[in-house]
């Protein structure tokens, strides 16, 4: 059936949608003017340490994604080295052959924070979703409250998961964003709901936590939380503390051994000439920090513990899953997008079945 909603006269649907934009735009005005230190003194901050990949236990996938990427490229597209950035130590792979895994898995893609309340002109994923459908995936988009916790978005999910027909495909599922962090907190508080996930991939997915999200609270709780938008409900304020580093790797410190699927991760890292316009203050802030940013989180803040590292993707925190110059072409110079998304998503469905298919076959030690 056709939304009521997108067949009224021409001009009302932009309405409302101007004022989501809007709202969107003085949210991110918060976040990029406040003049607080990024990482201020604070002593409920859980105990850490930066360490390399291997010591880390996070498993380097980045040859094997190069070449499951590499192949699928379009012949217009940019040459892969500047889809993919090669930092030291990533070594190479063979080639990987091609192939559909339609009929092998479903794929469910999960938003971020304040997607639902832009979702009628903005939505990540939304071409990807739709060249998956038509090429025979099972494919479905699983919206979350915008302003939602972690804790209300990870039950909306658990009903989400729950509701789908039985099926002996396993489900990966693709989180952008703080979605990530909604479909963690379902995977740990409502495991019966997440036992058909095979593994979850981050894309730009919000690990530790962002420095933007410190000493945001109060400037969040009086104006971005309570600004009416007329697809979402207001928040509370706990969804950005909720992005608070400290929040999230006290998370982690909690309820780490208690993920029990494979992760994956794949992390925006654009070149200082792939940043979008609109992002370019939120980088520059960040870049006080480290320069290797998405323009919402630092590089090493979007790779989860012990898991998979795809790659790095030469791309900022919006473009890496939303073609943002064809879903807003009145405002296209303000965000600098060549990525290849659907290639990009292609190549992690077909890494993560040569890991699930390697694992099953291993010989199991007692």
């Amino acid at each position: 059936m056709s939304d009521p909603k997108r067949n009224t006269r021409c001009e009302e649907p932009w309405r409302p949608a101007r004022r989501a934009v809007l709202g969107a735009a003085a949210l991110l005005c918060l976040t990029a003017c406040v003049g607080k230190p990024l990482a201020p003194y604070s002593e409920q901050m859980p105990p850490a340490v930066m360490v390399t990949l291997d010591q880390a236990g996070v498993r380097d996938l980045r040859g094997q994604f190069r070449a499951a990427l590499c192949p699928r490229l379009a012949a217009d597209a940019p040459p892969c080295d500047q889809v993919l950035l090669r930092f030291p130590g990533e070594t190479d792979a063979a080639p990987v052959a091609t192939k559909a895994l339609r009929s092998r898995y479903r794929i469910v893609f999960v938003p971020g924070f304040f997607n639902e309340c832009v979702d009628r002109v903005v939505r990540p994923f939304s071409g990807v979703v739709d060249d998956l459908a038509k090429d025979g995936y099972d494919v479905r988009f699983f919206q979350v409250a915008g302003r939602g916790t972690v804790a209300a978005n990870a039950a909306q999910l658990s009903r989400s998961f729950a509701a789908l027909a039985p099926d002996r495909r396993p489900i990966i599922v693709f989180a952008f964003s703080k979605g990530f962090a909604d479909v963690l907190e379902m995977v740990v508080r409502y495991p019966q709901s997440a036992r058909r996930i095979a593994a979850v991939v981050a894309v730009a997915g919000v690990v530790n936590g962002t420095p933007l999200a410190e000493g945001l609270d109060d400037l969040y709780r009086r104006l971005g939380a309570r600004f009416p938008m007329p697809d979402c409900a207001r928040g509370n304020g706990e969804e950005v503390t909720d992005l608070r580093r400290e929040r999230r790797l006290d998370w982690w410190r909690q309820n780490g051994d208690a993920v029990g699927v494979p992760l994956y991760s794949l992390v925006a890292v654009p070149r200082p000439g792939s940043v979008s316009p609109v992002l370019a203050a939120k980088y520059r802030r960040l870049a006080l920090i480290d320069p290797r940013n998405d323009g919402q989180l630092l590089w090493y803040d979007a790779i989860a513990p012990r898991g998979n590292l795809l790659g790095y993707v030469n791309a900022d925190h919006w473009t890496i899953t939303i073609d943002l110059r064809k879903q807003l072409p009145l405002m296209a110079d303000l965000f600098r997008d060549q990525v290849p998304r659907m290639a990009l998503v292609e190549a992690a469905i077909n890494v993560v079945d040569r890991q699930l298919t390697a694992a099953a076959q291993a010989p199991q030690v007692h």
